[in-house]
């Protein structure tokens, strides 16, 4: 009997990479690839795995309908939206198995190959909170470690590492969902105990490639996966460990802190208010700062307690504390309704404080605030209370809405949605743009919107749904990568190479290209090259055969050709002989076997 799964994801590379994560893990007897449409590649396998035989027809279907598209005839994040995924955030793959006429949804995943520091490293929380709430077992693929580059000499910068409270969020969140969300730390090109002393006490085992590949194939073939979600939450916790070593345990939990925490299932509000040491401190630039936000700053110091860390975004207003503190916060602002600072002070609640610029100085989303207050909710619990202090500029309109209709301000904003629906207070002093008024200052309840939000519905049908044709009801951008992709991966694998796939939605970490035994590869792309009018592809393929040397097929991927810049042809030309004027970051033999990354 021939099972029959599909691989939803943002780009043709999404789908491979994952696809090629789970026949790395099982023993081929049979491969073919064939298109079922332009969009559609399909992949036929028969293998063996833990003692059973199995045929299996992969189906790979590249862009999802998001942004108003209509891609395909269903919508695959249905399910979850029907099941409590309510943020305009979405997996980067989804794995469903078709049974009869039903779709189900197996788990779903997240590559990262971008620095995992500062703001970036909670930017994508909202996706696993989403996700995750809903049953669907959720993966976050960690490339570990990822360094920065200097821009004009390519030189590594020094390596930064996430707080150890971002990878304690998905162990805090598994549990209390009772759902299997974890963050999975592979091994990167650049990882190299040897060549940085910051790395010197990390554990590769601690490495989950193995694991994550078996949890995949398992969960598609019905097996018990219990062991190797242990086990990943194991190594999660480790990496909490190491972690917790990279910051001061002055400002930050230490490893014994975060081991106990971890150990008693206490949770972590509580935990902070008996064992933490330090306050709350945000630190916002001179021009950052505007209106009275640094004496909401000086408010905070004297009332709260740090949340896992000082510097962390959010820290704790104790319940004993709030009643001063609400009466503090309305000296500062005699404007706000005595009602709601009334409420803020009488309770027997925590409260989590999240100050947010949230917007940047034209207006436009701070993309990484979306993830803060998923951050937050994952470390704490779903009916921790949260209030929102945003200082960035606020658009007018969007102020207007936020104040008559906020359930539409949600619905136009992602960023807004997050706000809107995970706090229970929201504190405004911001700028105002594009209008009459320059500035404004406004606290919100915002506590029965964050119900509604967050409210799961009685789903009767769980996370499957009707099957809808695996051929797309129209042709985009996308459809072009796949073209590409499968002609020169699929089809011309024996005479080239693919040095770089990056459709829309895909990651420029990096591209290589192969040279006698070794391949050698470039990391950390910039966007464009300006100062010799670059182009980054979207495609380079190496071409053996024709000349005495590979041929480097440098390739700009549109849907129409009226879309294309004039001239540039010549501007991703200048942008790979000025990437290759500089040494390959890493390198590793190919033949006879595949070593690893130097």
């Amino acid at each position: 009997m021939t099972n029959i799964f599909r691989i939803h994801g943002d780009n043709i590379g999404e789908c491979e990479r994952l696809l090629n994560i789970i026949i790395s893990q099982v023993k081929l007897y049979q491969y073919s690839a064939f298109l079922v449409s332009p969009s559609t590649i399909c992949i036929d396998i028969e293998f063996s795995y833990a003692g059973n035989n199995y045929s299996w027809i992969i189906e790979l279907l590249p862009g999802f309908n998001k942004a108003g598209r209509n891609r395909w005839e269903g919508n695959i994040f249905d399910p979850l939206r029907e099941n409590g995924s309510f943020l305009d955030e979405t997996p980067d793959a989804i794995v469903t198995k078709i049974d009869d006429s039903w779709e189900t949804i197996l788990y779903a995943l997240e590559f990262c190959s971008a620095l995992q520091a500062g703001n970036q490293a909670w930017q994508r929380s909202g996706r696993a909170f989403s996700t995750g709430r809903t049953g669907c077992p959720y993966l976050y693929i960690v490339d570990f470690v990822k360094y920065e580059l200097d821009s004009s000499t390519r030189v590594r910068k020094a390596l930064r590492f996430p707080n150890a409270a971002v990878p304690y969020s998905y162990i805090n969140f598994s549990r209390n969902s009772n759902n299997f969300v974890a963050q999975v730390y592979v091994r990167s090109e650049e990882f190299d105990k040897t060549a940085d002393y910051q790395l010197h006490d990390f554990d590769e085992n601690d490495f989950a490639d193995k694991e994550m590949a078996a949890y995949m194939v398992k969960k598609m073939c019905g097996l018990d996966t219990s062991t190797e979600e242990a086990e990943i939450m194991r190594k999660n916790l480790n990496v909490v460990l190491f972690l917790s070593k990279r910051f001061n345990s002055n400002r930050n939990f230490s490893g014994t802190q975060w081991r106990r925490l971890y150990t008693y299932h206490q949770g972590i509000i509580r935990f902070s208010i008996e064992n933490s040491t330090f306050n709350f401190h945000k630190i916002i630039t001179e021009k950052g700062h505007h209106g009275k936000s640094p004496q909401v700053l000086n408010l905070i110091d004297e009332y709260s307690i740090g949340l896992a860390a000082r510097d962390l975004p959010f820290g704790i207003i104790p319940a004993n504390q709030r009643p001063m503190f609400a009466e503090q916060l309305q000296n500062i602002y005699p404007s706000f309704s005595s009602q709601i600072i009334d409420k803020i002070g009488n309770t027997d609640k925590d409260l989590i404080l999240c100050l947010l610029k949230g917007f940047k100085p034209k207006g436009d989303d701070n993309r990484p605030d979306r993830g803060l207050l998923p951050f937050a909710t994952m470390l704490s619990s779903h009916d921790s209370e949260i209030m929102a202090y945003i200082y960035g500029p606020v658009f007018y309109s969007n102020y207007q809405l936020l104040l008559n209709n906020p359930r539409a301000l949600a619905r136009s904003n992602g960023l807004w949605k997050s706000i809107l629906a995970l706090s229970n207070y929201v504190v405004l002093d911001v700028p105002i743009l594009r209008a009459h008024i320059n500035h404004a200052e406004t606290l919100l309840d915002t506590s029965a919107l964050k119900q509604e939000y967050t409210a799961i519905p009685q789903n009767t049908n769980g996370l499957k749904r009707i099957a809808f044709s695996s051929i797309p009801q129209n042709y985009h951008e996308d459809d072009v990568d796949t073209g590409i992709h499968y002609l020169f991966a699929h089809i011309l694998n024996n005479i080239c190479f693919e040095g770089m796939c990056n459709p829309p939605g895909g990651d420029w970490s990096g591209f290589s290209i192969l040279d006698g035994n070794s391949e050698k590869r470039w990391l950390s792309l910039p966007r464009v090259s300006n100062d010799i009018d670059g182009k980054r592809p979207d495609h380079i393929i190496e071409l053996f055969g024709v000349f005495e040397k590979p041929l480097l097929i440098s390739i700009e991927s549109k849907e129409k050709s009226i879309d294309l810049e004039p001239d540039v042809g010549s501007r991703l030309i200048n942008y790979l002989k000025r990437l290759m004027d500089f040494i390959p970051n890493v390198e590793r033999i190919i033949r006879p076997g595949i070593g690893s990354w130097r």
